[in-house]
């Protein structure tokens, strides 16, 4: 038995057309608003999936083209320094710790030579 999938054909090639003259509507607002263009930003104002994003490579090249004329680019030193300000920052916080423990360290210490000192009285 052949079924017809004409109707469901039709279907869905109505909403592909409605979501992409919604995500070609939204970058066309963002790029206007100066607003920053990103995939997420595009899929959230356009109401679609990111994913259908990548999967259409006009969209793709144009929101990839959008993003690299925003200046957004990342440099190398750029990244070096984001890591060297993450290790610092793990540095401080462990130096921190560190600080801490051997606070606790000495008070138990204290406590521990108090209660020797009690029982050797006894």
């Amino acid at each position: 038995m052949r079924r017809n999938t004409d109707g469901l054909k039709r279907s869905a090639r109505l909403r592909s057309d409605s979501a992409l003259a919604r995500a070609t509507t939204a970058l066309h607002r963002m790029e206007a608003a100066d607003q920053k263009i990103t995939f997420r930003a595009v899929s959230l104002e356009a109401r679609v999936s990111t994913a259908w994003l990548y999967g259409r490579h006009e969209l793709r090249e144009r929101i990839m083209r959008s993003r690299k004329s925003d200046g957004l680019t990342i440099t190398s030193s750029l990244i070096r320094d984001r890591e060297r300000l993450s290790r610092q920052n793990v540095v401080a916080t462990l130096r921190l710790r560190i600080k801490a423990l051997e606070e606790r360290n000495r008070e138990l210490s204290e406590l521990l030579e108090r209660a020797y000192g009690v029982i050797a009285q006894t």
